[in-house]
């Protein structure tokens, strides 16, 4: 109708799963309120032999997922995709002391009480704010694995031994429990709507730039270098073009052939990072190798249009042959530039023996528990055997994994959160700046671990 303005269209809704008991439902929901483009996906409990079945059902129906804490998501991280943002609700200083309060409003004394779930600097420096002893707070932190009737057994024994006045629980099967056997009140610990919202908040953001960044146009240059003649430059330019058509990998890839003995394969960013494993190898460079006798560099681009992509390709792979080929390099439009990959001496990387599956089963799993990539915990692996002990910045480490500063810095913090990485100390630059803090990697011993448990040992590679 004539005056009337288009309606622009909308951007497509974040679909988050959020995995909460239903007891502990309404303060998730008042957390989700004022999060903009979220269709929430709510996947309810009432026991925790549940949690798995109930998340399985709907992991192909949402971008990203959300735990009410660590144990639901600790039950699932066998199930969950790589891929896939996740976070948790974390119980941190706020929560338990408003529990404190609570207790302080039937007019009972703050000290002694056992507390579970809460990591133990916690406990302790909120007894010290509240002029207590550092013991009067009687913890026991939470841990994978961890049994209800174990953290039940806790707080009794600390009620005999101690006379506690009340219990703190964040886990809500253990609180039904203790109001069945304790003789003193017991407290419920949720974390507050302002720290879910914040941590919701932040795993649809990864998620939303996940799909932005996975959408992001790709392109891949594949350039013969033998100096063949016409006769046989044509052959080999048609032989390797079927190659590309007959590749499973490729068959979501616009492939073209070009005019100067290339072949432009383009797709979008999500396709060609997953055919490379992270930008961690080249798809057919062995083969053209092996099966066509021929030599091949490549480049791969990242960009915001279609010319973008191209050209970064096209640098990339001038990059790749200035190096004398057989590898790939990526180049993207903030600058980042991977390389060289598909090396075979030079990639970061840990492998196994082909047959000690349980070996390999052990760097899967060591990988989900810590939320990264099978990939990079490879490499990790590797780098911390080349580093013999030594410390890193986080800065290095991204630069030997070859990804950006902030992705290096993520990383680490990933690290430290699950006890694969120690600080060591500081490293001052020769030059004015900030000191940089180090950190000395722990994988291969919880690698180790995984596989003298399972009767094998792991066979670093080369």
């Amino acid at each position: 109708m004539p005056g009337m303005q288009p309606v622009p269209p909308r951007a497509p809704r974040t679909r988050l799963g959020i995995v909460v008991p239903a007891a502990s439902e309404s303060v998730f929901h008042a957390a989700l309120t004022l999060l903009q483009g979220v269709a929430a996906r709510w996947v309810r409990y009432d026991d925790e032999g549940e949690i798995e079945p109930v998340v399985r059902a709907v992991l192909q129906d949402v971008d990203a997922v959300f735990f009410a804490g660590p144990m639901p998501l600790d039950r699932c991280r066998a199930l969950l995709p790589e891929d896939l943002p996740v976070a948790a609700a974390r119980q941190g200083p706020i929560d338990l002391a408003l529990a404190l309060l609570r207790a302080r409003e039937q007019g009972l004394a703050l000290a002694p009480a056992s507390v579970d779930t809460f990591d133990e600097h916690v406990v302790e420096e909120l007894a010290r704010e509240l002029g207590l002893p550092v013991r009067a707070l009687r913890a026991l932190p939470y841990a994978p694995g961890q049994d209800v009737e174990e953290i039940v057994r806790f707080h009794l024994e600390t009620r005999r031994r101690h006379q506690t006045h009340y219990a703190v629980t964040g886990r809500s099967r253990v609180y039904a429990r203790l109001l069945e056997s304790m003789d003193v009140p017991v407290f419920r610990a949720v974390p507050t709507v302002a720290s879910i919202r914040s941590a919701m908040n932040e795993v649809v953001l990864r998620a939303v730039s996940a799909r932005h960044s996975n959408l992001r146009f790709a392109a891949a240059v594949y350039r013969l270098l033998e100096d063949s003649g016409l006769y046989e430059a044509g052959v080999e330019q048609v032989n390797t073009l079927r190659m590309f058509f007959d590749a499973a990998e490729f068959g979501e890839a616009w492939v073209e052939p070009r005019g100067d003995q290339s072949v432009l394969v383009f797709a979008h960013k999500g396709l060609l990072e997953e055919i490379t494993n992270s930008w961690t190898a080249v798809p057919l460079l062995e083969e053209a190798r092996t099966r066509l006798g021929v030599r091949m560099a490549v480049g791969f681009g990242v960009g915001e249009s279609v010319r973008d992509s191209v050209r970064h390709a096209e640098m990339a792979v001038r990059r790749a042959m200035a190096e004398g080929g057989d590898a790939g390099y990526l180049m993207t439009e903030d600058g980042l530039v991977i390389g060289p990959i598909g090396v075979a001496a030079d990639p970061l990387r840990y492998t196994y023996k082909a047959d000690d599956r349980a070996d390999d089963r052990g760097l899967r799993e060591l990988a989900r528990q810590a939320g990264l990539g099978v990939s990079t915990l490879s490499r990790l692996a590797d780098l911390e055997r080349r580093l013999a002990g030594a410390g890193a910045s986080a800065e290095e480490i991204g630069q030997a994994l070859r990804v950006s500063v902030p992705s290096g810095r993520r990383i680490i913090r990933v690290l430290r959160e699950n006890g694969l990485a120690l600080p060591i100390g500081l490293a001052q630059p020769a030059k004015r700046g900030r000191p940089k803090n180090l950190y000395r990697l722990d994988i291969n011993r919880r690698l180790n671990g995984s596989a003298e448990q399972s009767g094998t040992r792991p066979h670093p590679g080369s």
